[in-house]
């Protein structure tokens, strides 16, 4: 009898945490193909339903709350692609009247929020876009768009949707503190998701090379096939300042970054500005060739291997370009400056 009575709790206690973590999902989409898949993050099918008269129906759990795609077609031939945040409650996936080419996904708090996310963003974006709007609102909608995250963030620390913004949308200005200091305002169950798990992980080793920090040393290879290393760069006696530039011949903005690097450093260079381009090519004739097209007459070296390389790693760089200046001390005195501010920050260092 004992045995039987404890049998029927752990059957409880499973069935509720089956019940806590499941999901449905309810659509109704017109002009839709007769199967709709259910695909995670790395377009592995987790399951698949029969379309009958534009309506669809799974059911299923999830051990934590994930990001998923749904199409209606293994292949090519979808005639739709939408995001899914996958989370217990009914998520309803309808048309949206009003695009399209949108699917509406709504009926859970992170589905609903990433909807109301991207609908803010949308109708920012068509009012910049329109001829009638004045420049003084368009330099309002500057603003809201780039405050638009934050706030975001703010209402949705308790679901995915917010956990996800923060990692996608917002890691990349913030410092590892102040990407911690966001992390730790998260409910304590999302803190225990993969998405905040990772994300802590990686603010913790951005840490490192957070502005008071001393540098971390890169060593890597020149055209020539002779290693420089960063620390012989900082070392050098006629160098006061030294930027560590991360980028690469494939990356737009990078080479939009370049007539900023060159302007400064032609004009500071005698003074003690110097920069150490790490290149994150894989093809050493694209590296070679947008050094020499673009006259990027300073400290170049590379591994050749894209991301895939210990500078990446100590640097936690999630995209490039990024950057960190160095003081002859060997103290991050400033990163990520971009366009104009990298001119001023070493006109007002070495002025």
């Amino acid at each position: 009898m004992k045995q039987i009575l404890i049998f029927a709790a752990c059957a409880a206690l499973l069935a509720s945490c089956g019940s806590k973590n499941q999901y449905v999902i309810e659509g109704q989409i017109e002009g839709s193909n007769d199967w709709v898949y259910l695909f995670d993050q790395e377009d592995n099918v987790l399951d698949s339903a029969a379309v009958k008269e534009g309506a669809f129906r799974f059911k299923g759990t999830a051990e934590e709350p994930q990001m998923a795609l749904l199409r209606d077609a293994r292949d090519e031939s979808a005639t739709f692609v939408t995001v899914l945040l996958l989370e217990p409650g009914t998520i309803q996936v309808n048309d949206d009247p009003e695009n399209p080419m949108r699917k509406r996904v709504t009926g859970t708090p992170a589905n609903d929020a990433s909807t109301l996310y991207n609908d803010t963003a949308y109708q920012l974006i068509t009012e910049y876009r329109d001829s009638s709007t004045t420049e003084e609102r368009r330099a309002a909608i500057e603003k809201e768009y780039a405050d638009l995250a934050q706030k975001v963030v703010e209402k949705n620390r308790n679901n995915i949707f917010g956990a996800m913004l923060l990692a996608d949308q917002m890691s990349y200005e913030l410092s590892g503190q102040e990407l911690l200091d966001q992390i730790a305002q998260f409910t304590p169950e999302m803190q225990q998701t993969k998405v905040l798990a990772d994300l802590k992980a990686h603010a913790q080793a951005k840490q490192k090379s957070d502005v008071g920090q001393p540098f971390i040393d890169v060593v890597a290879a020149d055209a020539d096939g002779n290693e420089v290393s960063l620390k012989s760069v900082v070392e050098n006696p006629d160098n006061k300042y030294v930027l560590l530039d991360f980028w690469a011949s494939w990356c737009g903005p990078c080479m939009g970054e370049v007539p900023h690097l060159k302007q400064t450093y032609d004009e500071f260079h005698k003074k003690g500005f110097e920069i150490y381009g790490y290149s994150y090519d894989s093809d050493r004739d694209s590296w070679l060739r947008a050094i020499d097209n673009n006259q990027m007459n300073w400290i170049q070296v590379s591994s050749l291997n894209g991301f895939d390389n210990q500078s990446a790693k100590d640097y936690a760089i999630q995209g490039i370009p990024s950057n960190f200046l160095i003081d002859h001390q060997g103290k991050i005195v400033a990163k990520n400056l971009r366009g104009e501010d990298l001119y001023n920050k070493i006109a007002e260092l070495l002025k």
